[in-house]
Order: structure tokens, then C-alpha cells, then sequence
């Protein structure tokens, strides 16, 4: 269940993270919950995997310099795994939209690892243990470090629930590079999660992150805000009730909110996107 939006070459800010950790060892998330483990993950001393490929499309309801201007396009490929004793999770998205230039226009993905270093077999922590990821754009020359730590819930009727910490290093090319502006070090943290459910016989997933990432200095010598990032999905499993193939073939929606995108101040993007989905 990834995180939307993606590093650029935005004036205060650009550069850095973006996109859904959905779920999964999602640390920002977005990252990521992701929505693959929402029927896939099963006990903690099991051992799963899925792959989905996804496609979103939509318009964001405002523009302003930092934002698609027209129709966007954005084709993601992620995976998650887990065993015994923790979970991977990554994702590469290709995006294409009108407008924005690069800032809209680039490959980008997120890798994270999380060890299960202390379980509970009863309460609402399922597990605690650290998470590492590497966040890294073509275009906008983007790679960040983020080291931190996972709090992964026991709450009732969530195929997962996590809350993630993750320090952000910034390693990232810089302008002198060709690239996005860099900026200082960062905090992040991030809700993710999924929650199936059934109405009427059809099934369903609500699942998502979402994440505050703190100000930091930018190597333009201005002073980037906050920003909160949003992105809740709504699927439907199309593929159960039309033909009977239960967790393959999903439809729906995600409501994609940014908050001071890329840190840059009052640049608040919202994009309702349809989705669609296929899981191997």
C-alpha cells in the first residue's frame, strides 16, 4: 500500500520521499502497508510473498506549480515477503502526466526490511523491531537512507497495522548533481494498514499509509515546512465476484491528499484516482 507523489524539483523542498509505503515493512509508505498483505499474510512463523502490479489514474482538483496539470498516469510494480522473523517490501512506479515537467515525470521506488526482533503473542503489539529503507528517484536524482524502528499492531479485524519511525538521511545528487534541491536530514512517521471486509457476499479492503515528515533546511538556503501525506484505498475484489478467482483481480479508488508537497508551503494537492489492480 504505497506512498503517491514523487520526489521533484520543487522550489523549498523537492527531494524526497513520496509515494506509499502501503503496508508492508512500508516505512513512509508510502510507501507502505501494502495492500498485497492484506490477504496474503498469514501467522507471524509462516512465510508468504505476493507481487502486484497496480495502475492509477487521475487529475488533482487544484494546480499550482508543484502539482500535475493535466491527466495523471502512474504504473507500479511492488512486492512483499515475509518469515519467521520480519518482512521486505518494495515497489518501482512510472509516471506520466501533463505539466510539471520532471517533477511528474520519473521512476521512482522505495526498498524496506523489517526484523521482528521482540514478538508478543497476546495484546495490541503484535511485534517491535528496527526497519531500514533506501528511497531513490531517476529524474530528480533522489537516494535517502531511512533507518528507524516499527511498532507492528495487534488491532481487531486489520489484516496489518503498523506504526512506523524512520530517520531520513539525504544522500541525493543536489543541484550541483543535476538534480532535485537537496535537504537536511528528516524525521517520518507513518501509519499503515489494511482492513478487509465483507458486504453483501462482495469483498472489500480499506487500506493505506499515512505520514507526517518534519521541516528541514534546503541547500537553496530556505527553511521547508512540515507536510502530511495521505492515501487510503478503497478495492473492491472484482475478480471473487464476477468469476470466482478470490485476491487476484481488484478495482477501486485512492484518494491521494499532500499537504505542503515536497515542503513546499500551501502546495496542497488532491487527486482522486481510480485504480486498478492484478496480484500474481
Amino acid at each position: 500500500m504505497k506512498r503517491r507523489g514523487r520526489p521533484g524539483a520543487a522550489p523549498a523542498a523537492a527531494g524526497g520521499r513520496a509515494r506509499r509505503r502501503r503496508g508492508g515493512p512500508g516505512a513512509t509508505i508510502a510507501a507502505a502497508g501494502v495492500a498485497a498483505v492484506a490477504t496474503a499474510a498469514g501467522p507471524a512463523t509462516a512465510q508468504w510473498s505476493t507481487t502486484e502490479v497496480q495502475y492509477q489514474g487521475g487529475s488533482a482538483l487544484r494546480d499550482h506549480p508543484v502539482s500535475p496539470t493535466g491527466f495523471q498516469h502512474i504504473l507500479t510494480f511492488q512486492h512483499a515477503s515475509g518469515w519467521s522473523r520480519g518482512e521486505n517490501f518494495f515497489f518501482v512506479d512510472m509516471s506520466c502526466c501533463e505539466g510539471a515537467g520532471i517533477a511528474n515525470r520519473d521512476i521512482y521506488g522505495e526498498w524496506y526490511t523489517y526484523l521482528s526482533a521482540v514478538a508478543f503473542s497476546e495484546g495490541a503489539i503484535r511485534s517491535v523491531g528496527p526497519i531500514g529503507g533506501v528511497n531513490w528517484g531517476a529524474q530528480a536524482k533522489v537516494l535517502k537512507f531511512t533507518p528507524g524502528v516499527r511498532l507492528a499492531m495487534n488491532l481487531p479485524g486489520f489484516a496489518f497495522a503498523n506504526i512506523d519511525y524512520t530517520f531520513v538521511v539525504d544522500r541525493s545528487a543536489g543541484l550541483e548533481g543535476g538534480g532535485a534541491p537537496k535537504t537536511g536530514n528528516s524525521h517520518i512517521v507513518d501509519f499503515n494498514w489494511a482492513l478487509p471486509f465483507d458486504v453483501g457476499g462482495a469483498s472489500f479492503s480499506l487500506e493505506g499509509h499515512g505520514e507526517w515528515q518534519s521541516g528541514r533546511d534546503v541547500e537553496t538556503g530556505e527553511r521547508a515546512p512540515y507536510w502530511v501525506l495521505l492515501q487510503p484505498q478503497l478495492r473492491w475484489d472484482v475478480g471473487k465476484s464476477v468469476s470466482g478467482s478470490e485476491g487476484r483481480i481488484f478495482v477501486g479508488t485512492e484518494f491521494h491528499v499532500w499537504l505542503n508537497k515536497y515542503g513546499a508551503e500551501d502546495a496542497d494537492e488532491v487527486i482522486p484516482q481510480m485504480l486498478a489492480v492484478f496480484r500474481f
